[in-house]
C-alpha cells in the first residue's frame, strides 16, 4: 500500500499538540467558554469570564493580571496556529475551528478523570 502525504490543510492535531495547549488554565477555560457559545464569542467576553473567575479564587484577591494583553498575544494566536480557534483580531471575535472538537473532547476526559479521583478519594 502506497501512503501519500498528507496536506497542511489535511493533517490533524497531535496528542501531543492538544496536550501542551491543555496544559495552561487559561486556555482550558478559554476552550470552556468557546464551547458554551455555540455561535462563538467576543475577546471581550472571555476577558470578562477570565476576570470573573480570578474573583473566586480563594485568597479573595481580585483580578491582578492584564487578560486583555494574555489572551491577544498568547493564547489565542496559540489556539488558532493549532486550528483550534479562528480568531479574527480586527472585529476581536473567537470561534470554533477545525481541531476544536478535538482537543475540548481530550479536555472533557480529563476533567471526567479528575472528577473521578477526586470522588474515589473522598
Amino acid at each position: 500500500m502506497v501512503r501519500t502525504p498528507m496536506s497542511n490543510s489535511e493533517q490533524r492535531i497531535s496528542t501531543e499538540t492538544a496536550l501542551q495547549l491543555l496544559t495552561k488554565q487559561e486556555r482550558r477555560q478559554i476552550l470552556r467558554h468557546v464551547a458554551e457559545a455555540s455561535d462563538g464569542t467576543t475577546v471581550d467576553k472571555l476577558t470578562q469570564h477570565l476576570r470573573g473567575l480570578d474573583s473566586l479564587q480563594p485568597d479573595g484577591n481580585g483580578p491582578t493580571r492584564s487578560w486583555d494583553s494574555d489572551l491577544h498575544h498568547l493564547h489565542l494566536p496559540k489556539l488558532q496556529e493549532a486550528n483550534v480557534l479562528e480568531y479574527d483580531t480586527n472585529r476581536g471575535t473567537v470561534h470554533r475551528s477545525r481541531e476544536f472538537q478535538t482537543v475540548f473532547s481530550l479536555l472533557e476526559v480529563i476533567d471526567d478523570h479528575r472528577k473521578d479521583t477526586w470522588l474515589a478519594n473522598s
